[in-house]
C-alpha cells in the first residue's frame, strides 16, 4: 500500500501593515516545500528581501495527504 501522507513544510507570510484587516486576511501560505532545509533558507531569504515591508515569513511543519487517501 503506498503512503498517502507525507510531510512538508509550509512557508507562511503575516502581513503586519494593516491592522484593520481581519486575521484571515493577514496570512498567506506563500508555498510549500519538501525539507525543513529549504524551508529554513527559504524564511531566512524572504525576512532578509522584505524586512522593511511590514510582513514576515515563518514555516510551519504539516502533512500533505493524497487525493486517494481515505477520510
Amino acid at each position: 500500500m503506498a503512503r498517502t501522507k507525507q510531510h512538508v513544510d509550509a512557508i507562511v507570510r503575516i502581513d503586519e501593515f494593516d491592522s484593520s484587516v481581519t486575521l484571515e486576511d493577514m496570512i498567506t501560505v506563500k508555498e510549500v516545500v519538501w525539507s525543513i532545509e529549504q524551508a529554513e533558507a527559504e524564511v531566512s531569504r524572504l525576512n532578509e528581501l522584505n524586512e522593511s515591508k511590514g510582513c514576515r515569513y515563518f514555516w510551519q511543519t504539516t502533512r500533505l495527504i493524497a487525493n486517494d487517501a481515505p477520510s
